[in-house]
């Protein structure tokens, strides 16, 4: 299952993101909504602690 979520969100933030998204609001909250969307598949948008979790790492590597 956690692999399917990773996939998922790996999939979903490339199509969103774009060069430089990190600087702008804009950027910042497309994949943010990209990652609560993933997460609501999998009924795991309650966990705060996951969101802010995968959010940093999203924002460092992508």
């Amino acid at each position: 299952m956690v692999e399917r979520i990773v996939n998922d969100i790996d999939e979903i933030v490339r199509i969103v993101r774009f060069p430089g998204w990190q600087q702008t609001i804009a950027g910042e909250r497309e994949v943010k909504k990209a990652l609560r969307k993933t997460l609501w598949k999998y009924k795991l948008h309650q966990d705060q602690d996951l969101f802010d979790r995968a959010y940093a790492y999203i924002r460092e590597y992508y």
